[in-house]
């Protein structure tokens, strides 16, 4: 058998099926063109980059901003440039989320008070809370 590819070759020595039968060669060969074409895909893929230089205060900033966003500096730099594009998702922290769901808690149990016992300022108290939420959530 006649192997004209150095990688290929490389490949079958390093798997141990020189030596094989047939069938295990043919096996290996197509392991390794299927391998080959996905790496082949992976580095053609269409790839574009945006390099931006920015002072050391303003890294400071966008680091520390990333930091109470819980992202790195540069999947928050890339968040920030897609929502100012409309074409990404917004970035909200883990802290935001926690407080908005503690207030939504809040005025579901003020709510389910209010219900209970029939009164009207526990109901006024869970709409103050849900109107809260809202404003914050916007």
């Amino acid at each position: 058998m006649k192997i004209r590819s150095r990688p290929l070759y490389a490949y079958l020595f390093e798997t141990g099926v020189l030596n094989g039968t047939p069938e295990e060669i043919d096996r290996a060969k197509g392991e390794y063109r299927r391998l080959y074409k996905r790496n082949w895909k992976q580095q053609k893929r269409p790839r574009k980059e945006l390099r931006i230089e920015v002072t050391l205060k303003q890294h400071k900033a966008i680091k520390t901003a990333a930091l109470e966003s819980n992202l790195k500096p540069t999947s928050y730099a890339r968040q920030v440039l897609l929502n100012a594009t409309n074409a990404g998702t917004c970035t909200i922290s883990k802290d935001e989320v926690l407080a908005a769901l503690q207030s939504v808690s809040m005025a579901y149990n003020a709510l389910q008070l209010g219900l209970i016992h029939a009164g009207l300022s526990y109901t006024s108290k869970a709409e103050k809370q849900l109107i809260h939420l809202q404003q914050k959530l916007i």
